[in-house]
């Protein structure tokens, strides 16, 4: 596919809206295979993932492969051999509470997440009666490395980077700040933090760094987002790069954590692998979450997962020709964490548009010109001071600080809530970011005529709105 230079669009004239393909990475590319792996499932009538008439284990089997594929260097073959254990759940948010569970986060406790985030990643912290801290963000628009130590208290459990939208977080740097916070926790006596990666947006992407909240695991290098932290969940959701529809995944490297979370997400009781009794486990290690995939999202999902690196390779290849011709337009995008070896997915194009010297809200009424302007053509835009509740201060239950039934946190630890505030303004540099950034999707499937097509739309609401407004 050739690019096309700014000079061949000198016709600037409005395009004529044009359907794209739709902006469902995953289920763009549903065919027979998808569809005779869910009719295995209802033919054997076994869609519960322990057992069955003819039950053959399809969640275990996309354990196993998401574990391997996970082990992989992008476009390598997936090894046989893995270190890591992947529990598969009924959705990203349920993959999120079980973890944090399993990792020990409870009433008082503090967790570290970005304000830039989808609300489940508030959610989940919450429901586990634990305190969210906002951390600012940095270019990427994902946790600022330099902004984490400052938020750190002694009640600290758990740092959640949630890279976003398809952009990795400079997650090297963040593991290597982790790992001096707790090498000095450790000379005060303090319990180490754990670092839970959200990846519901990322799958697939990599990153350079060392894994390891305590000590390196291994030389710096490539791997795969989702390996650097002691655990790390993903989402099968619909917008996501792959999907059952709904499901999720949660990942670790230790194996007693990999035991707890297995049995939290069913019953609550762990097997005993040597000598199980029952299917739900043998020994009593806390409350269950009765988070189990079903035998249909684990069919579906393996076929995916083996679509999943010619998605994102479709994905970032589109988003580098536009993003080219967003810069040729005069127009910045979004920081990428490692611009040497960018491990973004591509799944959605960000760029700044020119607000110095504007009021805020100049600003804001400036970006959802913009956003309007583009609505028409089906890029999807949104201006992301706009966007809902993936924006911590949006968030009216968060602002607000909505107790879970009558029962914490913000109750229960009243002295150490009251030091949390979560209204717009508490996070400066992500708050600029949010009022000068508009973003469109990236579809999966964009034809030579589809990516010319963005162009065009692209330059005549820069020619008409962004450079005029």
């Amino acid at each position: 596919m050739t690019a096309h230079p700014v000079a061949s669009l000198k016709n600037r004239e409005k395009p004529t809206p044009t359907p794209l393909p739709s902006a469902f990475p995953g289920a763009e590319w549903y065919d027979d295979e998808e569809i005779q792996a869910a009719t295995r499932v209802l033919r054997n009538r076994s869609p519960f993932r322990y057992y069955g008439p003819k039950w053959e284990g399809e969640v275990a089997g996309l354990e196993r492969e998401f574990a391997r594929f996970l082990s992989s260097r992008p476009g390598e073959p997936w090894p046989e051999k893995t270190d890591l254990f992947v529990t598969a759940v009924n959705s990203g948010t349920g993959a999120l509470e079980v973890a944090l569970d399993a990792m020990g986060v409870g009433e008082g406790d503090e967790v570290l997440v970005q304000g830039f985030m989808w609300i489940s990643s508030i959610s989940a912290i919450v429901r586990n009666r634990a305190i969210p801290v906002l951390v600012d963000s940095d270019d990427t628009l994902n946790m600022d490395p330099a902004s984490i130590r400052s938020r750190v208290t002694p009640r600290t459990r758990v740092i959640m980077p949630v890279p976003m939208m398809g952009g990795c977080a400079r997650i090297g740097a963040i593991m290597e700040e982790v790992r001096a916070i707790n090498a000095d926790r450790e000379k005060q006596g303090l319990p180490p933090i754990l670092v839970l990666e959200d990846c519901a947006q990322v799958m697939g992407a990599h990153a350079t760094g060392a894994p390891g909240s305590r000590v390196p695991l291994g030389s710096p290098g490539i791997h795969r987002v989702g390996t650097f932290g002691d655990a790390a969940i993903f989402s099968l959701q619909i917008n996501k790069n792959i999907t059952a529809g709904e499901g999720g995944l949660v990942v670790t490297r230790d194996p007693a954590l990999a035991r707890l979370i297995e049995a939290l997400h069913n019953t609550g009781f762990a097997r005993d692998e040597a000598q199980p009794k029952t299917w739900y486990g043998d020994s009593p290690v806390g409350w269950g979450h009765g988070r189990r995939m079903t035998e249909l999202q684990g069919a579906i999902a393996r076929v995916q997962l083996k679509r999943l690196d010619s998605i994102i390779l479709r994905m970032r290849e589109s988003h580098g020709r536009i993003e080219s011709f967003i810069r040729s337009l005069g127009l910045v995008p979004r920081s990428r964490a490692d611009a040497s070896n960018p491990g973004d997915t591509g799944y959605y194009c960000l760029f700044s548009i020119p607000v110095q010297g504007r009021s805020h809200d100049e600003q804001v009424r400036y970006g959802r010109a913009v956003a309007d302007a583009l609505a028409p053509f089906g890029l999807n835009p949104w201006f992301m001071h706009d966007f809902e509740v993936h924006v911590y201060y949006n968030i009216q239950s968060l602002v607000e600080k909505w107790p879970v039934h009558k029962a914490g946190p913000w109750d229960a630890s009243a002295a150490a809530t009251s030091l949390q505030v979560y209204d717009r303004g508490t996070l400066p540099r992500l708050d600029a970011l949010l009022t000068s950034t508009i973003g469109i999707n990236v579809p999966s499937r964009l034809s030579e005529a589809d990516e010319n097509y963005i162009r065009r739309v692209l330059a005549y609401v820069n020619d008409n709105v962004i450079q005029q407004s």
